[in-house]
């Protein structure tokens, strides 16, 4: 009796390989499997989907490499191994094998990068200036405007000159004074007469019921009268020393 030939299937789980875009990857699957968007979109739920059956091991590893080529994280189970969605428990999250690239390092393959055109640039007409100086030539500058500035014609006079002419002087009148009437007082004498002197208001005192302590009293606070205290020191003697 012939062994029978273990076949296998492509599991897809919604992963995407690492340093992939995931509408890339979504587009790529679109043009491999001929869908519309939907059905595309469907394949992205977290739960494991065959996308292809029962393929020999070859086959099934050639289709593998497709895939993750195109961005999508796929791998190969026996066929049958995977269960259909209402008889297989709650699948276990699975941990993918990640590591830190050294710093500095291209995260993307050579195959996934981007060639950018290079760019020419004429130069030829392109000089340097010298480290001090204006960046601009001198007919590139634009010129400042002038500022139209009235100066009146002014004269400068004499020193000592009058400044003002005979017929800007105003004139004013001279107060009327009549000194004949005036006269000098004496020395120290008042030069109020009596009647424009104010007469102050004279404050009446009252006397005071007081006397003047002779001199050396003591003028503090009444001192209470306490007896006298006398110790007794006939238990008291001096020790020489």
């Amino acid at each position: 009796m012939e062994q029978e030939k273990t076949t296998y299937d492509i599991i897809f789980r919604g992963d995407i390989v690492l340093g992939h875009s995931l509408n890339d990857v979504k587009q790529r699957l679109q043009q491999l499997f001929k869908a519309d968007a939907a059905k595309i979109e469907a394949l992205f739920t977290g739960r494991p989907v065959p996308l292809k059956r029962n393929l020999d091991e070859a086959t099934a590893r050639k289709y593998q490499a497709v895939l993750q080529k195109a961005g999508a994280e796929v791998s190969v189970k026996v066929a049958g191994a995977t269960q259909s969605p209402a008889s297989r428990p709650e699948p276990v999250p699975r941990k993918r094998q990640l590591s830190l690239a050294p710093a500095g390092e291209n995260l993307l393959r050579r195959s996934e990068r981007q060639k950018a055109d290079a760019v020419e640039i004429d130069t030829s007409t392109l000089t340097l200036r010298a480290v001090e100086g204006n960046l601009l030539d001198q007919t590139e500058v634009a010129p400042e405007p002038v500022a139209a500035v009235v100066t009146p014609e002014f004269d400068l006079a004499e020193v000592g000159a009058d400044l003002v002419s005979e017929n800007e002087r105003q004139t004013i009148p001279l107060p009327t004074i009549e000194p004949e009437s005036w006269g000098l007082s004496e020395v120290g004498e008042d030069l109020l007469r009596p009647e424009e002197t104010e007469q102050p208001d004279v404050v009446v005192v009252k006397e005071l019921a007081v006397e003047l302590a002779p001199v050396g009293s003591d003028m503090g606070e009444l001192k209470e009268d306490k007896p006298a205290v006398n110790p007794d020191t006939s238990q008291l003697k001096l020790e020489d020393r």
